[in-house]
């Protein structure tokens, strides 16, 4: 046997060490999942990732080695989230919500804290169209973008484990939330009008308040929609005042009493 050929036996050997112990921290880490969700302690911490991954950096005997282990252990602990979420939430966790409520904002933090894909509806149909939202209402109307919405909420409704950030009008049509609760639990983002507007006071694409971006032309059309939220929802979230970890831990949260 060549030199070569012993150094690739080695590193077999390293492999095969390396596929097993993965498998032991993976079981381990369902373990750790199931004894949180027992105790009612949070799922997600952030701070003891970062404190796993210095402990694991501090082993280390060949510290050149240290910016690849340390973007291997990332990855490992990502896994580890992404496998933990499949388990948590086998469904699609839909966020709905006036504009300016943080759906788009929360649904991006969720996905990353969770390592669940996002989508944003309003995103996807403007792909879809090629055109921005204020555009198709200018050219073709409410009633059309309407139509295009509902369109994209059954192109997507047989995802599952996927954070779906939905359009503020979209409880507008009952068949959304149908499609949309039969592999998800619907989240409504809430904020008063204040807050709403201090939030979107300089966003200009916003097409139905176009030329009426005041705090009561956002009152009244909360208030409008209002009903259509509460029977949407199967979870109520107030984002005043709170930043958006806090949202997401919210949610995640409510979300899992209801599994217990």
């Amino acid at each position: 046997m060549n030199q070569l050929e012993k150094l690739r036996q080695e590193i077999d050997s390293c492999d095969q060490i390396i596929v097993r112990a993965l498998e032991e921290r993976m079981k381990a880490a369902m373990k750790v999942l199931d004894y949180k969700r027992s105790k009612g302690i949070p799922i997600f911490q952030p701070e003891r990732e970062q404190l796993v991954l210095e402990k694991a950096l501090a082993q280390l005997t060949h510290k050149d080695f240290s910016r690849e282990i340390e973007k291997i252990y990332l990855e490992i602990m990502r896994n580890s989230r992404k496998l933990q979420s499949k388990q948590l939430f086998p469904y699609n966790i839909v966020l709905i919500g006036f504009m300016g409520a943080g759906k788009s904002t929360v649904g991006a933090h969720l996905s990353k804290l969770l390592e669940m894909e996002w989508i944003d509806v309003d995103q996807k149909i403007e792909v879809h169209q090629g055109m921005k939202i204020h555009e198709m209402f200018d050219v073709y109307g409410e009633a059309y973008f309407r139509d295009i919405e509902t369109q994209v909420v059954h192109e997507i409704q047989d995802r599952e484990n996927t954070i779906l950030s939905c359009g503020g009008g979209v409880v507008l049509r009952a068949e959304n939330i149908e499609v949309l609760k039969k592999n998800g639990r619907v989240v409504l983002l809430q904020a008063e009008a204040e807050t709403i507007y201090g939030r979107i006071k300089d966003d200009c694409s916003r097409p139905l308040l176009r030329n009426q971006m005041t705090v009561s032309a956002i009152a009244h059309r909360l208030e409008e929609r209002k009903q259509r939220y509460y029977e949407a929802a199967d979870y109520i979230i107030d984002t005043d005042d709170k930043d958006i970890p806090a949202v997401c831990q919210e949610i995640i949260s409510e979300l899992l009493k209801t599994e217990k």
